[in-house]
């Protein structure tokens, strides 16, 4: 089954990304006015759920020195639980 989600249905909850290794956090689209857009990611084949898929994203971040990023597209690829995302990396 493909799966789409949007950015706007994508508000993950507090707590569901740890924070113990990575130092980049989420940012939602309204927090993000006023930070500087540093670079793009885009990351395929992650196994797993969506909160697997943020903290990918979420380090690969922090390897960028992005203080923030804000997931722009992620779904399903066709075999269940393989993921692909974009996300937008901030300073």
């Amino acid at each position: 089954m493909k799966q789409s989600i949007a950015l706007s249905s994508l508000l993950v909850p507090a707590g569901l990304v740890s924070t113990t290794a990575q130092s980049a956090e989420f940012a939602s689209a309204d927090c993000v006015t006023g930070l500087n857009e540093i670079g793009q990611i885009s990351v395929s084949n992650i196994a797993g759920n969506p909160q697997d898929v943020e903290r990918i994203v979420a380090l690969k971040a922090d390897e960028q020195g992005a203080s923030w990023y804000r997931i722009i597209q992620m779904y399903e690829d066709q075999q269940p639980d393989n993921w692909r995302v974009q996300a937008i990396l901030y300073a």
